[in-house]
This record gives C-alpha cells, sequence and structure tokens, in this order.
C-alpha cells in the first residue's frame, strides 16, 4: 500500500528547520528526527534545536534534547542545564530524554544530577543512569554504582556491572 508521508523524498535542511518553527509539536518533532539523520553536523541545525530546549511542548523539548545527545553536539552551560532540567521534571519521559541526552554529551559535570536516579523507583530510569555514569563517570563514581550489584533485578545488575566495568577500564 503506497503511503505519500512515508515515500517522500528527504528534505532539504532549510525545509526542515522552517519546520521547527511550526505550532503543531508532531511536525517539529519529525523536522528534529529528520535532522538528526539527514544533517547531523550541521551547525545551523545545533543552533535552532538548542532553542527548542526551552519550548513548552513537552514532546518538543524532550526530542531536541534527545537529538543534541544522539549528534554529541556543542553545548554551553545553559543548554546543560536546560537539559537538566529535564531530570528534575516528575515525568519519567522528561527524565529518560534528560538521561538518554546527557549520555550523549561531553558534560562530566552533571553527574551529581545523576547519582540520584541510582535510587530511584523506575528500574529503568535506574539501567539508564548506569549507562550514562558508565560514559560520564569515572572510577569514582563506581563506589555509587556498586549497591545496584545486589538489585532485585537481574538487568539492573547487568547494567551496573558493565558501567563498572566500562568505569574501570577508562585511564
Amino acid at each position: 500500500m503506497w503511503c505519500p508521508l512515508l515515500s517522500a523524498a528527504p528534505r532539504n535542511e532549510e525545509a526542515l528547520l522552517k519546520d521547527l518553527s511550526s505550532r503543531l509539536p508532531v511536525t517539529v518533532v519529525s523536522a528534529l528526527k529528520a535532522l538528526e539523520t539527514e544533517y547531523p553536523r550541521s551547525t545551523n541545525a545545533h543552533a535552532a534545536i538548542k532553542k527548542l530546549l526551552t519550548d513548552k511542548r513537552p514532546a518538543v523539548r524532550r526530542k531536541a534534547a534527545r537529538v543534541l545527545g544522539a549528534v554529541h553536539a556543542q553545548v554551553d552551560e545553559n543548554d546543560i542545564k536546560n537539559i537538566c532540567a529535564l531530570l528534575k521534571s516528575s515525568h519519567k519521559y522528561d527524565n529518560e530524554d534528560g538521561l538518554l541526552a546527557l549520555r550523549g554529551l561531553n558534560v562530566p559535570q552533571v553527574i551529581p544530577e545523576i547519582l540520584p536516579f541510582l535510587k530511584h523507583s523506575n528500574t529503568h530510569l535506574v539501567r539508564d543512569a548506569c549507562r550514562a555514569l558508565a560514559v560520564l563517570g569515572n572510577k569514582e563514581t563506581i563506589s555509587a554504582i556498586e549497591p545496584l550489584l545486589n538489585h532485585p533485578e537481574e538487568a539492573v545488575r547487568k547494567d551496573a556491572q558493565n558501567a563498572i566495568a566500562k568505569l574501570r577500564a577508562k585511564p
């Protein structure tokens, strides 16, 4: 079955950047996804995406953060603050996307923001925190993760083991 949306030709960067100003969240999120895959190194896109970190629409804020992390964008202190705001939210999807975004950025100064998630009641967030700390942390971070080696869920124990192994392997 033919679907015009699925078979559309890739859009150029200028059109996608224009879509970032749409009032429709689905259009903005779609443009963010396309920019991530088609133009990951575009400094024009990075600047435009950073502006969306404070958008009033949660889905847009979350996707903007995720894209910046996925493309390993250069971020400043204000961008980091805006991404860390997702970690302070009471919504698990904000927390999840914040952790995933930070994992893709070179921002070890956010480790204190991530550490509380090692004790979160949502095991998916605990696992995401382990993965983020494996990338951003250092050998000093190991002691915070070690209690998870006795966690009742096998998946959490495995992510904790993996994180500790990666941290021990760091110079």
